[in-house]
């Protein structure tokens, strides 16, 4: 147990946000909150060696999963430019309609799939709804018109709902400040992956195993993406970890009584309390908090990588001079590989720089920068092709400040567990919201390649963003000068403009 002292720390340690914390008769149960900095040198190997296993292990096998859930998500796209349209017959907007109710289906799981991993843990929740999603989409190889699509993509949508703020959530509660943003974004990455892993393969199946088995090409791509998320769901059931104050039995094999001990003493270091099961009570209290609002609202318009998605249809719209088609089947699944590239890129170093720096706008300005140049370049269309693909592939780049801010939310909101995984999820449904619905008006598939809204409209979301960003930090700041001050602790006189460094 924790003793006297801790509890009061932790009991005082409440993030000040002008709304009541739901938290205050939580307490660790753990050892003494010792310092890294004080520990022995074996104790500080003992550390590291506990966070290389959660690495290699948890976040290696979360990210596998999160390859094969995006891959899962965005074949739909690779299967209607490698046939799929043209034999089951997709017409008008049947195609945003299947994004739609993938959407739909994500959206209305998210909130009750929070609820269910705080009340039975993560470790048997999140594998059974990758199983559920798996084996979905072998079914979606089967479908024989449009209505048969629109009813697994939003049932694949409702299990895929779990996946992102469910391991998200699990990683604020293993990992540090200046270890989170990272690791959230190498589990990030992997939707890069999966959709590059997704043109390749779709491109492959189109190109070798076309009519096998008397099935189209396309249609091996569900099956062999179904048959993968299937394996890696059987895996996360041993190692998802659980929570340090609950531990998975089933992942014992490679994290130890020991280990639990070290994750509850560095959770206790940063003075994080433990998720406790969401309760109405608490679950409504969430929304009285200003950084759950902020952080939601920037996060579903500074996720602006939307135009990214219909990246296909302009490029199978481009002609030769004799009017032929410029790029084959193949092309439009490989030119996509580029931009998920440099996707990847983008999340690694711009995650990486904030946790060396520690803080996170200025990640988020360089985002802001880059997604801002991208729309610029898609909103006035210049005729040079190459200047035109610079800026879909810019914008293939503007994903990374829904990571920075979840870590925001990770540190600031360490004393109000329920609050931060309600932000996750506010942030979340929000964001597909935006991507699932708004999309329909932005970049109706009738009007490609030259759609009249299109990145008009997410040119002045990200104008907005990046104003909000700035605004979020210099309030985050000024509620932890407030928490100090009311903890009796000296806070000196800031610089005018020291918020810019949260």
């Amino acid at each position: 147990m924790a003793s006297e002292k801790d509890k009061h720390l932790f009991e005082d340690a409440e993030f000040s946000s002008g709304a009541p914390t739901p938290l205050k008769s939580q307490s660790l149960e753990d050892v003494n909150a010792v310092p890294y900095d004080e520990l022995s040198e074996a104790e500080k190997k003992a550390e590291r060696r506990f966070l290389w296993k959660l690495d290699i292990i948890f976040t290696f096998v979360g990210f596998l999963g999160y390859i094969f859930k995006y891959l899962d998500q965005v074949n739909i796209a690779n299967a209607y430019v490698s046939g799929m349209k043209e034999e089951i017959n997709i017409v008008g907007n049947q195609y945003n309609y299947f994004t739609t109710l993938f959407n739909v289906g994500y959206v209305l799981v998210i909130y009750p799939s929070c609820i269910a991993v705080s009340h039975f843990g993560p470790h048997y929740w999140l594998p059974s709804a990758e199983l559920i999603w798996g084996v979905l989409t072998c079914v979606l190889s089967l479908a024989q018109n449009y209505k048969h699509v629109y009813a697994l993509r939003f049932f694949i949508g409702f299990a895929e709902g779990t996946a992102w703020p469910g391991y998200i959530t699990v990683m604020s509660q293993w990992y540090m400040p200046k270890e989170v943003a990272l690791r959230m974004g190498f589990f990030t990455v992997a939707q890069s992956l999966g959709s590059m892993f997704a043109g390749v393969m779709q491109g492959a199946l189109s190109t070798t195993m076309d009519g096998t088995l008397g099935r189209s090409g396309w249609r091996w791509g569900f099956i062999v993406n179904g048959v993968c998320t299937i394996f890696v769901a059987l895996l996360a059931y041993f190692s998802i970890p659980g929570f340090p104050d609950r531990p998975n039995p089933l992942a014992k094999w490679y994290l130890s009584d020991k280990d639990y001990a070290i994750a509850r003493r560095r959770t206790a270091r940063v003075k994080r309390e433990p998720l406790k099961p969401i309760n109405a009570k608490s679950f409504l209290k969430a929304f009285k908090y200003w950084q759950l609002w902020a952080i939601a609202f920037t996060w579903a318009f500074g996720y602006n990588i939307a135009p990214s998605n219909y990246f296909n249809l302009w490029l199978k719209s481009l002609t030769l001079d004799d009017g032929s088609k410029r790029y084959s089947v193949a092309e439009l699944n490989y030119l996509p590989v580029i931009g998920f590239s440099l996707q990847l890129v983008a999340t690694i170093v711009l995650c990486g720089l904030s946790d060396w720096l520690g803080v996170r706008l200025p990640s988020l300005l360089i985002h802001a920068a880059i997604n801002i140049t991208s729309e610029v370049i898609l909103t006035i269309r210049p005729a040079d092709r190459i200047t035109h693909m610079v800026g879909w592939y810019l914008n293939y780049m503007g994903n990374v400040s829904y990571v920075l801010l979840a870590a925001w939310a990770t540190t600031y909101l360490a004393h109000a567990p329920d609050v931060r995984t309600i932000t996750i999820a506010t942030g979340t449904i929000m964001a597909y919201l935006n991507n699932g619905f708004i999309t329909l008006w932005t970049y109706p598939t009738n009007q490609a390649p030259d759609w009249k809204v299109g990145a008009k409209f997410y040119l002045v979301c990200m104008v907005v963003c990046t104003f909000g960003f700035v605004a979020i930090a210099w309030g985050l700041r000024f509620e932890e000068r407030r928490r100090l001050r009311r903890e009796g602790q000296v806070v000196p006189k800031p610089h005018p403009l020291a918020f810019l460094w949260t």
